[in-house]
């Protein structure tokens, strides 16, 4: 924003989906692409639905899906068989039986392996799980909290902090949170964790180079009746303000280069995140990459049961404000579920306006 107000923003950018896009889209400064895509047949039809939501604005299609993702569940296999389990948890109820199950304590009573990690991202998880009850974070108008009236952010955070304090849940550090919690699992001291399919390749190549073998699945569920996962990573879009139609043009002829399927697809064979077109899914480095490791497929495959945040110009600052009221509920333990959504409540008012 302040390299738009300054004259020297660049063309392209590439934004968190749910966070960047409705910032930039509501300050009317993001290009209408839709113009641009009809004149040169462009295929929208080719792109997942799920992964279009944050697309559009007031009509306008003003961002791509790219760097795309959707977060899986990650486990050491061999720990798994040890203990009885052949396959991941599809539930919830599930999954704490396997977390206990493989919670490990030493002669002194101090955790040694951890069942289960859960990020401190509950735009993401939380969020799903309060889906997942047949709720969401927030409106589909995206003008109010509603998870904070009908008890299901209640349910989701008493069900953590429990998960926590039973010990075979690991609580995440402050810092390095997700590298702490991977390097972690590489030294056989996680089990399980949650995290984005964008980094598969690096958990798959780093948990090998010490003996382990990944398992990879979907995300459990609350309810075997309603199975989802979130998605997230970023979408481009091509900033209009300041920019002549020589340079949107231009900006335009490489936003088709990189949405490609061929780039697309070799995009997500290098990473792990998602084949963003269903064209790219069907290139040769695709399937060849999936039918040599079948995990990464496994997100392709949970697009089915998808779904989104709904659209609102306040998700980023309310859930920056989620993120510090869970680290005093489920790092610092200073305050309990209730009060975490009364905390809420007060930050909810003081956002949605």
């Amino acid at each position: 924003m302040q390299s738009i107000a300054a004259g020297t923003a660049p063309e392209i950018v590439l934004l968190e989906r749910a966070a960047g896009v409705p910032v930039l889209a509501t300050q009317g400064v993001l290009l209408d692409m839709a113009p641009y895509a009809e004149r040169d047949g462009f295929q929208l039809d080719n792109v997942p639905p799920v992964l279009l939501k944050y697309s559009y604005y007031d009509g306008q299609l003003v961002a791509m899906p790219y760097i795309r993702s959707t977060p899986l569940f990650y486990y050491n296999k061999q720990m798994f068989a040890e203990a009885g389990f052949t396959e991941a948890p599809k539930t919830i109820e599930e999954l704490i039986q396997v977390g206990r199950a493989l919670h490990k304590k030493n002669a002194n009573g101090e955790t040694e392996v951890w069942g289960f990690a859960l990020l401190n991202d509950p735009g993401w998880f939380i969020q799903n799980m309060i889906y997942q009850m047949g709720s969401n974070l927030v409106s589909e108008d995206g003008q109010k909290v509603i998870c904070l009236e009908d008890g299901t952010m209640l349910a989701a955070l008493k069900a953590w902090r429990e998960w926590v304090d039973e010990g075979w849940c690991w609580p995440p550090t402050v810092t390095r949170g997700e590298a702490t919690m991977k390097d972690l699992f590489n030294q056989g001291k996680i089990a399980s964790y949650f995290a984005s399919s964008g980094g598969m390749t690096n958990i798959l190549n780093n948990a090998e180079a010490v003996g382990i073998e990944v398992g990879v699945a979907f995300l459990p569920t609350w309810d075997a009746a309603r199975p989802s996962a979130p998605t997230g990573g970023g979408n481009l879009a091509i900033i209009k303000q300041g920019k002549n139609d020589q340079q949107l043009a231009a900006a335009w002829e490489f936003m088709k280069f990189v949405m490609s399927d061929a780039e697309a697809a070799g995009n997500a064979a290098d990473t792990g995140y998602l084949p963003a077109t269903y064209g790219s899914a069907q290139q040769p480095v695709i399937q060849e990459l999936w039918a040599k490791r079948p995990e990464y497929k496994v997100a392709f495959d949970q697009l089915e049961i998808a779904q989104e945040l709904p659209w609102s110009p306040y998700n980023s600052e309310f859930i920056e404000q989620l993120k510090v009221i869970c680290s005093q509920l489920i790092i610092d333990r200073t305050i309990t579920p209730e009060e975490a959504i009364e905390a809420l409540k007060i930050e909810a008012r003081l956002i949605f306006r």
